[in-house]
């Protein structure tokens, strides 16, 4: 069995993310990875990927994948590359009310609102949890206000390094890591036995065997605004490190330059060979 790995379209890549898990049985064990519930769909998830005309809720709920499931939640799944921290934290929250403002209130029975649970897989990053757990609670005494909002935040370098390796999640995480043909095979080497790894390398096979759809797809308005927002955080990052250079030579220290500019002191500590 090969993994075969697209230099453009890995498995991290948003639109190779949103045609995968457009699939009800990869969704619902990401899913069940991420947050530990076991869900069940009624169809196929919703997905950027296969946007439809009649879709609205796509329109009004911005995330790479959803579903609601037989247990009345609403689940989504996103990845996200490169990301400024404030900004995706804040389209979470915000997304997330979204999706509970659009559900019907009758007769003021706000007791009946479907809860959403909110996933992202954050491949970018330098966070030290694996998995970070959002929810309304009282400050002091940590007790749940409610269930209506639930974020998950899954941070893949940190889940491959402190995940048990026999599980999904640590499968995921693996899958979400692979970023050359090495990596391919080694992840083949080491999962293509199981039910998941299989369903996974075939999955991907099939989505990056037709690299013109995946083109297509990149280019919908959905993608192209996600492909903005990544290359203004790109563009950000270079100017900030370009600052830091010039105040390292400056002879500010880097815990300064950390706080000033807010970047992670080992990223400034790395730029003083560079000096």
């Amino acid at each position: 069995m090969k993994l075969n790995y697209h230099v453009r379209y890995y498995p991290s890549h948003d639109v190779v993310f949103s045609v995968m898990f457009a699939k009800k049985n990869l969704f619902c064990a990401l899913i069940t990875a991420v947050t530990g519930d076991r869900i069940d769909l009624d169809g196929e998830p919703h997905s950027q990927a296969t946007l439809r005309e009649d879709d609205v809720l796509l329109n009004s709920i911005r995330f790479d994948t959803f579903a609601w499931a037989q247990n009345n939640r609403l689940y989504t799944a996103d990845i996200q590359r490169s990301y400024k921290e404030a900004r995706l934290e804040r389209r979470t929250v915000y997304y997330a009310c979204r999706a509970i403002s659009t559900q019907e209130v009758k007769d003021m029975a706000y007791e009946d609102l479907n809860p959403v649970n909110i996933s992202f897989m954050l491949t970018d990053h330098n966070e030290i949890k694996a998995v970070r757990q959002v929810k309304l609670c009282d400050t002091e005494t940590f007790e749940i206000f409610d269930d209506l909002i639930e974020i998950t935040l899954v941070h893949i370098p940190a889940v491959i390094r402190n995940t048990d390796k026999k599980s999904a999640l640590y499968l995921f995480a693996r899958f979400f890591s692979i970023s050359s043909q090495v990596d391919a095979d080694k992840f083949v080497y080491e999962f293509e036995t199981t039910d998941l790894g299989k369903e996974l390398i075939m999955s991907y096979n099939n989505a990056v065997a037709n690299a013109n759809n995946l083109q297509r797809i990149e280019n919908s308005p959905y993608f192209i605004t996600r492909l903005t927002e990544a290359q203004l955080e790109e563009e950000r990052k270079k100017t900030l490190l370009k600052v830091a250079r010039k105040l390292l030579s400056e002879g500010i220290t880097p815990e300064i330059i950390a706080k000033w500019l807010d970047l992670d002191i080992d990223i400034i500590y790395s730029l003083k060979p560079a000096i």
